[in-house]
């Protein structure tokens, strides 16, 4: 992705830096295409579809006391929830942002308490995705990505 690597005369290349302003311009824009991705799979997904994102909910339940596993399913549910949607080209950005997340070490997964707060806006998203209310489901979304930024910060 454009941006990742900065380059300096006679000193080569280096990790971009992520500042505050980045991390905040990033989570909103996550934050709109994921929720719009939540309310198209509410109202569209199958019903096996709706239980793949609810196995791998139970999963990240499971998780809670291993980081590492827990990171690596929360990313999962939201790749799963954007195929569900349908859109490549939401897809390719999402992914291209998300690797400007991970230059943030700031992580706000790493905050006491934060996996537990994660795993209840999940909970309230996946309710609101199984009952196909479309505008819950984005809402839902906009206020996980919310309470992340709040947490990196």
């Amino acid at each position: 992705a454009e941006g990742l690597v900065t380059m300096k005369m006679r000193r080569g290349a280096y990790v971009t830096e992520v500042n505050e302003k980045d991390l905040s311009d990033v989570y909103h824009l996550l934050a709109l295409l994921e929720s719009d991705a939540a309310g198209v799979v509410a109202e569209r997904a199958t019903e096996a579809e709706l239980e793949s994102l609810a196995e791998l909910h139970q999963s990240l339940e499971r998780a809670q006391g291993d980081r590492e596993a827990f990171f690596r399913i929360n990313e999962e549910f939201h790749q799963r929830l954007l195929q569900l949607a349908d859109n490549r080209w939401r897809e390719q950005m999402v992914a291209d942002l998300r690797k400007v997340m991970k230059l943030n070490r700031h992580q706000s997964l790493l905050k006491s308490g934060r996996i537990l707060e994660s795993l209840q806006e999940h909970r309230l998203l996946l309710q609101a995705l199984q009952s196909r209310d479309a505008a819950a489901s984005a809402q839902r979304m906009r206020e996980h990505f919310l309470s992340g930024l709040e947490a990196a910060n």
